[in-house]
């Protein structure tokens, strides 16, 4: 691409040439910065500290009548988790707001570093559309135009090969800048949409069976989620729902 289709690319479509060089330096520092910095990991309690401290002192008199979840307590770590905190078996280290553990980046994504990811993800694959429109704008320009993509696969292999490896892996990166704009929309985290059936704090109680209807105690609205994720950084505040509920209810009403 340096040595022989750049000057082509930036004479045919010198935009998406722009945004093709800068979102290839954008997502190299987007990479190094969400894979190295501290994900939001939460160090051990040491010995008269620890969680079960907590619990102890949550048993006591003045907190009668409000039993503490004892499935929050890490028995690992020795912390007392809050509800987004989840221990990650990859790192070995309880995570505030565990979002996912990520293979690519070998790290796990929390409250510290979603953020860069979500960016990373959206510039990646931004980027990649914009090299394949410029293979494809190129191509056309390098040969006869019946057997112009013959003679482009011939005379630059790497070229064409990066052009169907993107083929293959564009439609998964913007599936997943898709399923990340729709948690942060709804603010839930990845592990909270599998395991959903797994908290009680996202379920309302029913009577008769038990568990009964979904609700996110962490949705404020798609605006206030949006801006809480990319600006405020208090994704973890909980809503009054019963409140909430009763309120939109008298405006129904009303």
């Amino acid at each position: 691409y340096l040595n022989d289709i750049r000057g082509l690319s930036w004479e045919l479509e010198p935009i998406v040439a722009l945004c093709f060089e800068v979102g290839v330096l954008l997502s190299l520092a987007l990479f190094a910065r969400t894979a190295l910095m501290d994900p939001g990991r939460i160090p051990p309690k040491p010995r008269g500290s620890s969680g079960v401290e907590e619990l102890m002192k949550a048993l006591g008199p003045e907190h009668v009548g409000k039993l503490p979840d004892f499935n929050r307590l890490c028995t690992t770590t020795w912390i007392y988790k809050g509800l987004r905190t989840k221990y990650c078996t990859e790192t070995h280290a309880c995570i505030e707001e565990f979002d996912h553990y990520c293979i690519w980046l070998n790290c796990a994504i929390g409250k510290n570093n979603h953020r860069p990811f979500v960016l990373l993800a959206i510039v990646e694959a931004m980027t990649q559309l914009c090299q394949m429109y410029l293979i494809w704008a190129t191509s056309s320009q390098l040969g006869e135009s019946d057997t112009h993509v013959v003679q482009f696969v011939m005379n630059y292999p790497l070229l064409a090969m990066i052009f169907v490896a993107h083929i293959f892996t564009t439609p998964w990166v913007c599936v997943l800048v898709m399923h990340q704009l729709r948690l942060v929309a709804t603010n839930m985290t990845t592990n909270e949409m599998i395991n959903r059936y797994r908290y009680a704090h996202f379920w309302t109680e029913s009577q008769s069976r038990g568990m009964g209807s979904f609700r996110n105690p962490f949705h404020r609205g798609v605006l206030r989620n949006c801006f809480s994720f990319w600006w405020a950084r208090d994704r973890s505040v909980m809503v009054d729902v019963e409140a909430h509920c009763a309120g939109e209810c008298c405006q129904h009403h009303s």
